[in-house]
């Protein structure tokens, strides 16, 4: 059912690409229900305030609200870059994406139910939980049939096998590297406002650690576009000290001695902390596999000009974009 023909040219622009275009507007309309709904929740939140517990997870909803808004941002330009590079391995990122987005879409329920204290708002903020929760579910059904469609529109290209294999673990790369960023930084903002004091030591260690990190993970793009082994070894010393990080944090956690510190933000932290382990594990994963093929014959591909950054396989009319 969604075979392409195989003398099908690679669609040259997103914009004659039916699929790519319905991904986008996908992304769009969630996009923008989702944070009328999230702004809905916001405002109902700052006119009920009495009505509200006043505690660190009273505290924390708009934290977790603009968190969820953010998400929905980076989400369209995830579905923008995937539909404009015609790639599918950021199409299969924004399927995965949208998933966490969905399940912290169930987590709100847990949030809310523990703070509004009047019926009538905890009914109509329920109502307005379901509907996001929904709107996120079926847009995700949506994504994976649209990404399963644009895997074979974007997918059946023809080059030199090995320069192939070695360019697609180097697209994984990217699209690990975006994940990292948002995660981090969406722990790091939650870390910073719900748990930390200013006099804390973390406090400040924290917040210099966010733009390093940042410009750290786009520092190793340029390490591996021009094969710096020695970049990418730095690489592996900060990702080994993000993995030791995040494996603490999950542990002081679930430590019952540390309960009261992590009182009511504990299971939110722990999600994008695992999630955030998990990524800077396959990120060393993938890493490891760019580092392998490095003195390979990607380089020159990867550095040529845009104008010249595609090969014709003899054998069809596919091409296979490397920029």
């Amino acid at each position: 059912m969604f075979d392409v023909p195989p003398k099908e040219k690679k669609t040259k622009s997103w914009l004659q690409s039916q699929n790519s275009i319905y991904l986008g507007i996908i992304a769009i309309f969630e996009a923008v229900v989702v944070i009328a709904l999230q702004a809905v929740i916001f405002a109902q939140f700052q006119l009920h305030q009495s009505e509200t517990q006043h505690t660190t997870q009273g505290t924390g909803i708009p934290v977790y609200l603009i968190i969820f808004i953010l998400s929905q941002l980076f989400q369209v330009g995830l579905a923008w870059d995937a539909v404009r590079a015609q790639n599918t391995i950021q199409v299969i990122a924004l399927l995965l994406f949208n998933l966490c987005c969905f399940i912290y879409s169930i987590f709100q329920f847990k949030q809310m139910s523990t703070v509004v204290e009047q019926p009538a708002l905890g009914l109509l903020i329920t109502r307005l939980l379901i509907v996001n929760a929904v709107v996120t579910g079926l847009c995700e059904l949506v994504f994976l049939y649209l990404g399963a469609r644009l895997y074979q529109e974007f997918g059946a290209i023809g080059a030199d096998p090995e320069i192939r294999n070695m360019y697609r673990w180097y697209q994984i790369l990217l699209s690990l590297l975006k994940l990292d960023m948002f995660f981090f930084l969406a722990y790091s903002i939650q870390y910073l406002v719900l748990v930390l004091q200013m006099n804390d030591y973390e406090f400040a260690l924290t917040i210099v650690a966010l733009p390093l990190t940042c410009l750290f993970l786009i520092l190793i793009v340029y390490a591996v576009r021009h094969e710096s082994k020695c970049m990418v070894y730095l690489f592996f010393v900060g990702l080994a000290a993000g993995c030791a990080y995040f494996s603490f944090k999950i542990f002081r956690m679930c430590d019952p001695s540390q309960r009261e510190k992590f009182l009511y933000v504990r299971e939110f932290l722990i999600f994008f902390s695992s999630v955030s382990l998990t990524l800077v594990v396959l990120t060393i994963i993938n890493t490891a596999i760019c580092l392998f093929n490095f003195d390979k014959g990607l380089k020159p591909h990867l550095l040529r000009d845009r104008s010249k950054s595609t090969e014709t396989n003899n054998q069809g009319d596919r091409t296979l974009s490397l920029d």
